[in-house]
Formats: C-alpha cells, structure tokens, sequence
C-alpha cells in the first residue's frame, strides 16, 4: 500500500510540472528581430527623406522571382552649410539575407512623393509607376511617371505633368481587361484643398488622362484602394483622409464606384474622438483633430470577406493618439467593426498599414508603422527624442490583439512613414520593411530596416517531453522495486 501511494504521487507530481512546463513553452511568443539597416548616399553629406506612407514598395518587379524593394522621396546636398539641388531619387535595391544592395536607381529635379508598381498595360512586364513633381525654371509640376525597369536600368516609359498625384493605385474597375491608373492628390481652392481622383490608361508608352473628378466634401485624400468589396464582381475605389478644416478635420472613409463613365459616391463615414478641439504638432503648428493616413484592403479574420483597414490619429483634448480602425461593406453601408487608440506621449501617429503573414501562421497580420513623440520636440533638443514605431496585429473577428511590437531611437528623432513586407531572399519567410526619416544634426536619412519575426525554439516543451520520459522511466523501475 505504500509502495503503491509513493508511485501514485510521483507520477502526479510530474504530470503536474509537465504540464506547467509545457503551458509556459506555448506561451513564449515570438519577437521582432532587425537584420539589416541602410543608410543613403548623403548620409552626413546632405540629406534624403522618404516620407508620404507610400513611399516603398515591395515586389518582384522584373519578373526574375526575387523581390525587389522600390523608394521614393527627396534628396538634397549640403555645400558650405547651403542646401543644394532638390533630387528625387528614385531607387531599387535587393536584400540576400546579409546586405541590401543598390541596383539601380534614377534621380531629377523634383520629389517622389508615392511609389507603385503593376502591369499598367496589360503586356505582361511590371511597370514602376510614381507620382509627386517635377522642377524645372518655370516652376514645380505635379508629375505622373511610368518607368520601364531592365537589366539593372531605370528607363522613362510615360509621363504626364499638370496634374497633383500623390497617390497610386491599379485595378481593372470596369472588367473590360484593362487596367485603369488611380491618382489622388489635392486642389489648392484659396485657403482650403480639395481632393481630386484621376482615372488613366498606359497606352502606347503614354498615359491618357480619361477622367478628372472633383470629389465633394473631401478635403484630402490621403489613400486609396481599389477591391471588390461586397464579392459581387464590381470593384469598389476606397478613399480615406480627412474632410472639414484642418482645426476640425474629420477622419473620413469613402466608397465609390466607377460607372464607366462618372463616379458615384456609395458610403462616406466620417469621424472625431472628441469634438471641438484639436491638436498641435511638435513643431508647433496645427495638426488637426482626426485623419487617417493610409488605407488596406484584406481578409484578416479569415471569414472569406475582406475588412477595410484604416490607420491614423485622432486627438483626445490631451494627447494625439494613434488609431487604427477595422471597418466592412455590406454593399450598402460602411460598418465599424473594431477600434483601437493608443498613446504613450503626446504625439502618436499610424503613417503606414500593411497587411500580411509575417510569422507564418496562415493568418494574415496586420503592420503598423508611425512615431511617437513628445511634445514641442521638434525644435527642443533637450526633450525626448522622437522615436519610430512598428507593430504587428491579429483580428479574429472579436478581439484586436497587438502581436509583436519595436520602438527604435537614432538620431535626433525618427518616424517610420513607410512599411510593407514580402519574401527578400527566397527563404520561404516574410521580411518586414520599414523606411521613412531620422533627423541628425540637422540633416535626415530614411533608415531602411529589415525586421523579421523570430519565434523562440519550444523549449518548455522539450523539457516536458524529458521529464514524461524520465518519469516514465523512474516510475516503472519503482513498481519493480515495490512489487
């Protein structure tokens, strides 16, 4: 009998610390990791800044199967303490798993204010397609380009100037197998802007402007996305900024819907957290009450209906707060679905949303760039420096949950305006992207990183995989010894 009560408490004793060691295995999550950063050629020299939140772009842009990485922005020089000579560089570079490589890039007068690459003209080769502007001695030109990218080379395909672009996006809206050209950008009316949306064609190595709309109550479109919302074989033009005056700006979501011939406003949800109030910047100037920043479009909770994604700010009367937004379309109306504000200083902003598997789960994630800043801290040296920030989500229907989060100082301050992600260097793993701005003795850099998600090897696991083996053991040499 007591033989048999030493077995049976030995053997429930260690299924007890197996299970609490395996409990505490599983609840080890993963972590973002950098593998690589990249400073640009004026590092010190000058200065390059990729602002916007589309201003990078990931994809396999000549067709070779390796992802390339795509940016934009503006460059300057500094000669005898003088900035000179405003570039946009538009650039395209590699990663190998070890270094980011250069391998090609093209630079003019002007700014590249969003970056986009797609099969505009249906030939079958991508296109690298940017807006912004250009400069020359008569003045500053809102821009359109579409590059041609072969052996190593940047080379101008199309161009269109007169019109403000400052964001991109392809689809086919009316399914007629040729894919429209999507631009917004912003209409100085007096005091106040408006939103323009622009409809082209790429044909014959040149861009036809085929329709110019004025869209009303709109003050900026700060993105846009195209998908078939509803799954009813129509795709639906999703614009997202702000409407009202910036000293009460609204966020604002749109769905509209291209006839053919006009567009149709379908649903426009606007937005504030607290009424009446708005925020300052940390320079000092208006940064209004709520926007958002950038748009997507996908199914993150696995249901089969895609999810609209917004991120941005919204001010509380005391802090400005990132945001970010789940939403969907019943084909009728536009339906909040979850919300999420945060801050951890006075300033912080979502610039960027993407969406992807980045730690191979099957479900999709949703990314975040932005910053976090105190207040006044742009012209305080001796405040907190600003600090960029890049987190990773999971919705399942129910609950927001944040997955993986990094906050990373250098400089002066740094905000990542820019993420995406994809495949860098065929290893079957999702590479994290960020770039965006570092301020350094009055200069700036883009600070390229790549993250990725690694996950710690199950170590609580294994060792509850011994200890069930050892006990296995030791309880069958007791019965033995006992019986």
């Amino acid at each position: 009998m007591k033989q048999t009560m030493i077995v049976v408490v030995f053997i429930f004793i260690m299924l007890v610390t197996v299970f609490l060691v395996a409990v505490y295995g599983l609840s080890k999550s993963g972590k973002l990791v950098l593998l690589a950063e990249k400073h640009w050629e004026t590092y010190g020299l000058g200065g390059t800044c990729i602002p916007g939140s589309h201003n990078l772009f990931v994809a396999d842009v000549d067709g070779d199967g390796v992802m390339e990485i795509v940016t934009g922005g503006l460059m300057y020089w500094v000669v005898n303490g003088s900035r000179k000579g405003f570039e946009a560089p538009l650039k395209v570079w590699v990663w190998d798993g070890r270094n980011i490589t250069l391998n090609g890039d093209h630079k003019w007068p002007g700014v590249v204010g969003c970056v986009y690459v797609a099969d505009a003209d249906g030939d079958g080769v991508n296109e690298i397609l940017t807006g912004g502007a250009v400069m020359n001695e008569t003045g500053i030109y809102g821009s359109i380009r579409v590059w041609r990218w072969d052996d190593g080379g940047l080379s101008l395909k199309a161009a269109y100037e007169g019109v403000p672009v400052g964001l991109i996006f392809v689809s086919d809206l009316d399914g007629d197998g040729k894919s429209e050209i999507i631009t917004a950008g912003s209409l100085s009316e007096g005091s106040q802007y408006a939103g323009l949306l622009c409809l082209w064609h790429l044909e014959h190595n040149g861009l036809v402007l085929k329709k110019e709309t004025r869209l009303a109550n709109v003050t900026r479109v700060a993105a846009v996305y195209a998908y078939d919302l509803d799954g009813d074989g129509v795709v639906e033009i999703i614009t997202a900024g702000y409407a009202g005056r910036l000293e009460d700006s609204r966020g604002q979501l749109c769905v509209w819907r291209w006839s053919g011939e006009d567009l149709i406003l379908k649903a426009d949800r606007e937005w504030q957290l607290v009424e009446g109030v708005y925020a300052l910047n940390i320079a000092g100037g208006v940064q209004g009450n709520t926007m958002v920043n950038n748009v997507k479009v996908g199914d993150v909770d696995g249901d089969g209906s895609p999810e609209i994604i917004t991120g941005g700010f919204t001010y509380d009367g005391k802090n400005v707060n990132a945001q970010l937004c789940i939403w969907s379309w019943d084909g009728e109306s536009l339906r909040l679905e979850t919300s999420r504000e945060w801050a951890d200083d006075y300033l912080n902003e979502v610039k960027c949303v993407f969406l992807s598997d980045v730690d191979s789960d099957s479900r999709m994630d949703i990314l975040t760039s932005g910053m976090v800043a105190a207040y006044g801290s742009f012209a305080n040296c001796s405040s907190t420096p600003g600090h960029a920030q890049l987190r990773v989500w999971s919705w399942d229907g129910k609950t927001l949950a944040l997955k993986y989060g990094q906050d990373w100082m250098i400089g002066d301050n740094v905000c990542a305006w820019n993420v995406a992600a994809g495949d860098l260097n065929k290893d079957g793993l999702t590479e994290i992207v960020t770039v965006g701005c570092m301020g350094i003795c009055a200069l700036c850099d883009p600070d390229m990183r790549i993250w990725s998600v690694v996950n710690p090897p199950p170590i609580g696991l294994m060792i509850a995989a011994v200890m069930a083996v050892t006990a296995s053991v030791l309880t069958y040499f007791l019965v033995k010894k006992f019986t």
